[in-house]
């Protein structure tokens, strides 16, 4: 009873901020109001869910900077982590059937969020390009490339198409580990445990043309999380 009276205050929560989002569209100069409406968002849902938050690594970045931003994937609750500790102004990668959810859909679409097919391969790969042109108008993207949530907590294997976004962009990468999102809120259950979360932001590295480089990057964040 009392994960699904959560649930609610998650959904009237994302209802009316992400209205606010679509209101403030024509005073949104450069997203900075969905940058702050979001982390508003972002702080509610955590603290509904009972999620207490350990930063590791904030300072290697720079707030007035764009980056992509790299992180295994656990949990729902993984994009609000980010939100809530992430300085920069963030856009994410998102399915592209979410934008046709009434208001907090359509919220994402207007603000910027950058929608993808997965299903259509040519799709996908505009859409990566989109996410790129977002990066040189000044904004940071965030991407799961693992594309689905771990089933079992372990970092899976990451999809190359983020390599066609980095090489796009050609912005510095900033790899982040998540650890214990998904003891709070699973996979396959929704139902909250109160619990603790550890992110690791990993210093910027610069994006290199190699067939290695996304493999050193996934590598990267599996040590931070090993090593925790």
């Amino acid at each position: 009873m009392i994960s699904f009276f959560k649930i609610f205050l998650i959904v009237i929560d994302a209802l009316i901020l992400s209205s606010l989002t679509i209101i403030t569209l024509p005073v949104n100069y450069k997203g900075k109001a969905t940058h702050y409406i979001t982390k508003l968002f972002a702080r509610i849902i955590l603290l509904v869910a009972g999620a207490k938050l350990e930063v590791v690594g904030r300072e290697n970045l720079d707030e007035n900077d764009k980056y992509i931003f790299i992180s295994n994937h656990l949990s729902y609750l993984d994009i609000p982590v980010i939100m809530q500790t992430v300085p920069n102004n963030v856009r994410f990668i998102y399915k592209k059937i979410i934008s046709w959810v009434p208001i907090f859909g359509w919220a994402m679409y207007l603000n910027g969020y950058i929608p993808i097919n997965r299903t259509n391969g040519r799709e996908a790969l505009q859409s990566l390009k989109n996410a790129a042109k977002k990066i040189k108008k000044g904004y940071s993207v965030a991407i799961f490339p693992e594309g689905t949530r771990s089933p079992d907590g372990k970092t899976g294997d990451f999809k190359k198409g983020i390599f066609v976004l980095a090489s796009e962009a050609k912005e510095k990468i900033v790899p982040i580990s998540i650890i214990g999102t998904n003891k709070i809120l699973g996979k396959k259950s929704l139902k909250f445990r109160a619990g603790k979360v550890k992110v690791i932001i990993d210093k910027p590295i610069e994006f290199r043309n190699d067939k290695n480089f996304l493999n050193e990057i996934r590598e990267k964040i599996v040590a931070n999380i090993l090593s925790s």
